[in-house]
C-alpha cells in the first residue's frame, strides 16, 4: 500500500497541518508521496525535503517564527495601482520567494527526498494543473497565487493561480499519482459569527465558502475511487479553532500544538495501527461525512 498525504489550502491555518503531520509520523504513518494546494503545497514541499520526525519539528518551528510581514507586505502605491486596474495584484511575491528558498533549499521539485506535487489552477480555463517536476519556486508561487492578492504565475505556457480554487484538498490527485491510502489534512475552523474585518479579508472568506462546496464533492469522489481500488481516504480531523484574520500569523505555535493534539487523539482510533502487507488498516469510517468535515474550509 502506497501512502500519501494530501494537504489542503488554508493560509495561516497551515500551521495546524504541521502539527497533524507530526502526530501521524510519530504513530508510524509516513508518506511516500505528498500533494498540496496553496499553503498545503508549501507544507508538503517542506516535509518532502525534510522528512521524518526532525523535519516535522522543523516545520512547526518555522510556523512559530512566521509573521504577517514575512508573507503579506502591502505597499501603498502597489495597492492603489491594483485597485484602479494598473496591476493584477495587491501584494508582491518577493517575501514568499524568500520563504520558499529558506524553507526548502532546493531548486527543482524532483530534487526532494520524498516525491511531492503542487496543484494549481489554470487562470483561463479553471483546469487543475498538477506539477511534479520543474522549478519549485514558480510551482509554489502559482499554487499560492490568491487572485487579486498575488500575481498569477506564467509557467510552461499557462497562467496559474491558487490551487484551492479547483482542488481544495488534492486527494484525487494523490490517487492519480499512484497512492493507495491517502490521509487528507484539512484546515477547518469553527463557524464564523460575522465576516472578518477588512474588504480584502471579507472577500477571501467569501470565496473560501464557495470553493468549499466544490471540495466536498471532490472528497466524496476520492473516497469512492479509493474504495473501488481496495484503498482508502482518511480525513485527519482539524482542531476547529476560531477563525483568525487571514493576515494574522501570530498563532503558529498554538495552531500547530492544537493540530498535533487533535491528530494524535484521532490516530489512536485506527483499529490496526500502521498498515502492513498481512495486516491492512481498517476502512471503517472514523469521522463524519466529507460534507461535515469540509464545512468552513478556507483557501
Amino acid at each position: 500500500m502506497k501512502v500519501a498525504f494530501a494537504l489542503s489550502g488554508g493560509g495561516n491555518l497551515g500551521a495546524m497541518q504541521a502539527g497533524g503531520i507530526r502526530a501521524l509520523v510519530e504513530a508510524g504513518i509516513e508518506p511516500e508521496l505528498l500533494t498540496g494546494s496553496s499553503i498545503g503545497a508549501l507544507n508538503a514541499a517542506f516535509y518532502a525535503t525534510h522528512p521524518g520526525i526532525d523535519g516535522c519539528k522543523e516545520l512547526e518551528a518555522a510556523w512559530s517564527d512566521l509573521r504577517r510581514k514575512d508573507v503579506f507586505r502591502f505597499e501603498l502605491f502597489r495597492a492603489i495601482t491594483g485597485f484602479i486596474g494598473m496591476r493584477d495584484h495587491l501584494v508582491t511575491t518577493k517575501r514568499l520567494k524568500v520563504i520558499i528558498h529558506e524553507w526548502l533549499g532546493i531548486d527543482r521539485i524532483e530534487e526532494a527526498t520524498v516525491p511531492f506535487a503542487a496543484v494549481a489552477t489554470d487562470a483561463l480555463t479553471g483546469d487543475i494543473v498538477v506539477m511534479t517536476e520543474g522549478d519549485v519556486a514558480s510551482a509554489l508561487l502559482a499554487t499560492a497565487a490568491i487572485p487579486g492578492i498575488f500575481p498569477p504565475v506564467y509557467r510552461e505556457g499557462r497562467w496559474l493561480v491558487d490551487g484551492s480554487l479547483s482542488a481544495g484538498c488534492p486527494a484525487s490527485e494523490a490517487l492519480d499519482l499512484g497512492a493507495d491510502e491517502v490521509y487528507a489534512f484539512l484546515t477547518t475552523t469553527a463557524p464564523r459569527h460575522k465576516p472578518p474585518r477588512g474588504a480584502v479579508a471579507a472577500a477571501m472568506s467569501t470565496v473560501s465558502l464557495m470553493t468549499s462546496k466544490l471540495q466536498i464533492s471532490r472528497l466524496e469522489s476520492a473516497e469512492a475511487t479509493a474504495a473501488q481500488r481496495g484503498g482508502a481516504v482518511y480525513f485527519v480531523p482539524s482542531a476547529f479553532p476560531e477563525a483568525p484574520s487571514p493576515f494574522d500569523f501570530d498563532h503558529g505555535a498554538t495552531l500547530a500544538a492544537s493540530g498535533h493534539a487533535r491528530a494524535a487523539e484521532w490516530v489512536q482510533q485506527l483499529a490496526f495501527g500502521p498498515a502492513s502487507a498481512d495486516q491492512p488498516r481498517s476502512t471503517e469510517p472514523l469521522e463524519a461525512t466529507p460534507t461535515a468535515r469540509a464545512q468552513n474550509e478556507r483557501t
